[in-house]
């Protein structure tokens, strides 16, 4: 089970989220306030795909997806 911290992102966007997460690991997703539980996927397959969608959203220069143990983060980045 993995953890996904995706609160940064707006909520029409996290809801796009889940659902591309769903049909594209083909598992099963739990989303509750701006964390999602995915099961049955490693850490690098789910960043991949995270990183995928962003890409794909536009929002790969506005976001980054972080990794520490069990979890994901979707971090903001800093401009300058």
């Amino acid at each position: 089970m993995v953890e996904l911290d995706a609160s940064k992102l707006p909520s029409d966007t996290l809801r796009e989220l889940e659902d591309f997460l769903g049909k594209k690991l083909s598992v099963k997703v739990e989303g509750s306030t701006g964390k999602i539980t995915i099961e049955n996927v490693s850490n690098t397959r789910l960043r991949k795909v995270v990183r995928w969608f962003l890409r794909r959203k536009n929002l790969s220069g506005e976001y980054r997806v972080l990794s520490s143990g069990k979890s994901l983060v979707i971090r903001k980045m800093k401009k300058d």
